[in-house]
């Protein structure tokens, strides 16, 4: 069983404010649990990584490859085959999450791309072009939104529509998010903290959502099965399934939460309207 600090739910703990579009499935009982990696022996053959294990607390990379390995052709989703395991053991370094590096261009790695792009600049289309791939072994690390912020926290980025988590001034955790898809249905930019969590699926007036962690009343981070390459709940900041397996032991109670929409400076909490609670 995963470690998980357990918070008294407040009294309104019913209410949430994403809707998660397919309801109708429990959540996965295969995700392995984030463990510490462990060298193979000279008797076993090596083992692969699951998508559940959280990307590594060591920051990234700060020297090329020399000389940098091309790809023979543009990559994207449904290829397969050991450039695209380079490609996913690339981002696993660098701290995306593209799920398992097993070669296949999956949806899981299309999410993760499309996070390096959006960050990295250029198109946003989850296609690696060899140029791209190029850029993707230079040294990487993410400007911060909040500069000397707190050495943990969670930045959330509504115009790029990414979601990084930091730890002893690290970034540790970067994913593609989707998040309010409108004016009626916003995320509140502002600063927040961590409150309250709900252990696996949780169902609102308004959907279900796996394993969400809450930082502005309803709004909350959680999985969903569809995390669209636009904004598209009710307020929530939706983040992939297999990266929701262990999210959660990421954060802890009172952790910060920067929203950045753009617009406002982070002041203090700005509270979600009742109106808008779901």
């Amino acid at each position: 069983m995963r470690g998980r600090w357990l918070w008294a739910i407040p009294c309104f703990g019913l209410l949430a404010a994403c809707v998660e579009s397919s309801e109708a499935q429990s959540p996965p009982t295969t995700a392995a649990q984030p463990t510490t990696s462990v060298a193979p022996t000279t008797t076993a053959e090596p083992t692969t990584t699951t998508t559940t294990i959280a990307p590594t607390t060591t920051a990234a990379p700060t020297t090329t490859t020399n000389p940098p390995v091309p790809i023979s052709g543009t990559l994207e989703q449904g290829a397969s085959g050991p450039e695209v395991a380079l490609v996913q053991q690339r981002l696993l370094e660098l701290h995306f999450d593209p799920g398992e590096p097993d070669g296949k261009f999956d949806t899981a790695t299309t999410q993760a791309v499309w996070a390096f792009q959006k960050l990295a600049g250029g198109p946003v289309d989850g296609q690696v072009t060899p140029e791209l791939w190029l850029r993707m072994q230079q040294p990487f690390v993410p400007k911060p939104l909040v500069e000397g912020g707190e050495p943990d926290r969670v930045e959330i980025d509504l115009p790029r529509q990414v979601l990084i988590t930091y730890k002893g001034g690290n970034a540790v955790l970067i994913t593609h998010i989707s998040t309010g898809r409108s004016a009626s249905w916003p995320t509140p930019g502002g600063k927040y903290a961590f409150t309250w969590r709900w252990n696996g699926w949780r169902t609102s007036r308004l959907g279900r959502l796996y394993n969400p962690v809450y930082f502005n009343r309803g709004i909350a981070v959680h999985g969903a099965k569809e995390v669209p390459s636009k904004p598209a709940s009710h307020g929530c900041v939706r983040i992939p399934m297999h990266i929701a397996e262990y999210f959660p032991d990421l954060v802890v109670r009172d952790e910060p939460v920067y929203v950045q929409d753009g617009f406002r400076p982070f002041t203090s909490p700005l509270p979600m309207p009742d109106s808008l609670i779901g």
